[in-house]
């Protein structure tokens, strides 16, 4: 009974526990921030290092091919060098032939070589002896024979030269060739190189906003940190001046009225003001005295929360104990889907509906939102189930009030008192 009363005395639990959440969430995207910073570096770094490998070995073929081009280059030169000495020798076996053909003609016609007897006659008429007639015959034969014999050898050196110049010429043409093709693959894998070492930079300058980002996020951590540590400290002293004021309220009020209902009974205070069900931002809205039937989900979701009451669990982001995820996992026993979410959120997706005050029916849930960011998670965020309506009042079942107990209790004659800034926005789920 005490901590029924307790609970009806205190501000709604999440005024003491909620301010450090954004906090924690915050922090905790931090992390997750840093985490998937650290990623894109080293993904960074990994392509970093595949577009440093892929430049070296553009840098290694262009070493390759500059050394090729050198030795083209240098056979080339022994090959022109070679044929340059060709041209010289075919032009010195031309020079010869013709100075030999133009002799071997005088010489012709000097003694008629034509075929012409009348020389040979002539000679041996003139010789004085038969022997020197012949002798002379046979030198002039002898002398014919050998020019002719000089002249075709000529001829067939000049033929192997050429020949050979032509081997030459294929040989420097191939080179030449080959040198062209290795300049233009020299001039491809020079513009390869640029465009590698722009992507290089690129990624380079990538990493380091990445870096940058990561530093800022580290820091907005390092803030985000010391905020909550903060206010861990205020809430600290904020929940002790609470509780020391409730025990003042429970030692003055002597007054109390029981009153029996369903076979359950809660305590009620009897000052003038309670600070959980007025204040200056209580809600004057009439309750009906009946709220109609209940279909068998709520019914069971109802029953789900009254069998819950007594007990205390662990609190914290996500936690059991808190209003918000009690009030789902008694819905959520009467088989009545409500979708993780916002304070507001959660409700639109889970299909349920905004009623009025004058409406609400026994499985309706009353949420505190703030009026200027319903999604928000501030201090001031509470979560009700009513279980029933009765006498223009309502019953309800919440959890974690006082804050940070984890406590389920129920509370008979509560009405909605938000605090400044926030509203009581009463929800009904299909079902």
């Amino acid at each position: 009974m005490k901590k029924n009363l307790l609970s009806t005395l205190m501000v709604c639990s999440m005024v003491l526990t909620a301010v450090s959440l954004p906090v924690t969430v915050n922090a905790t995207d931090y992390d997750t921030q840093i985490k998937e910073q650290d990623q894109k570096i080293d993904e960074l770094k990994s392509k970093e290092a595949e577009a440093e490998a892929e430049l070296a070995k553009i840098e290694a073929e262009l070493e390759t091919t500059a050394d090729k081009i050198e030795e083209l280059s240098e056979t080339k030169e022994v090959l022109t060098e070679e044929i340059k000495a060709l041209y010289n020798e075919i032009s010195d076996l031309n020079v010869r032939i013709q100075k030999r053909d133009v002799q071997m003609q005088k010489q012709a016609r000097d003694v008629q070589v034509s075929g012409n007897g009348t020389s040979y006659l002539e000679v041996l008429l003139n010789s004085e002896s038969i022997s020197d007639a012949l002798t002379k015959v046979q030198g002039l034969t002898t002398l014919v024979n050998a020019n002719n014999d000089l002249l075709e050898q000529q001829t067939d050196d000049k033929t192997t030269v050429e020949e050979k110049t032509k081997v030459v010429e294929g040989q420097i043409s191939a080179l030449e060739k080959a040198e062209d093709d290795l300049k233009e693959k020299q001039d491809s894998l020079d513009t390869l190189k640029i465009q590698q070492e722009i992507a290089k930079n690129d990624l380079e300058a990538q990493r380091a906003t990445e870096e940058g980002k990561k530093s800022e996020y580290i820091s907005q951590k390092e803030a985000a940190e010391k905020k909550l540590a903060d206010e861990q400290a205020a809430q600290k002293k904020k929940q002790e001046e609470a509780e020391r004021i409730a025990q003042e309220i429970l030692a003055a009020n002597k007054t109390t009225n029981a009153i029996e209902e369903d076979g359950r009974t809660t305590t009620i205070v009897t000052p003038e003001q309670s600070p959980s069900t007025g204040g200056s931002n209580g809600m004057d809205v009439s309750i009906p005295e009946s709220a109609g039937e209940v279909s068998s989900a709520k019914q069971a979701a109802i029953s789900a929360a009254l069998a819950d009451v007594g007990n205390s669990y662990p609190t914290g982001w996500g936690a059991q104990g808190e209003c918000l995820v009690s009030v789902r996992r008694w819905l959520n026993a009467g088989g009545i889907n409500f979708a993780v979410g916002g304070p507001h959120s959660g409700y639109s997706a889970s299909g349920a509906t905004q009623v009025s005050l004058s409406e609400i029916k026994p499985g309706d849930v009353i949420q505190y939102e703030n009026i200027y960011t319903p999604e928000g998670w501030i201090g001031g965020v509470h979560t009700v189930l009513i279980v029933g309506v009765s006498n223009g009042t309502l019953h309800i079942v919440e959890a974690n009030n006082p804050g940070g107990s984890g406590y389920v209790s129920t509370t008979k004659g509560w009405t909605p008192a938000p605090p400044a800034n926030f509203r009581a926005v009463v929800w009904r789920f299909p079902g």
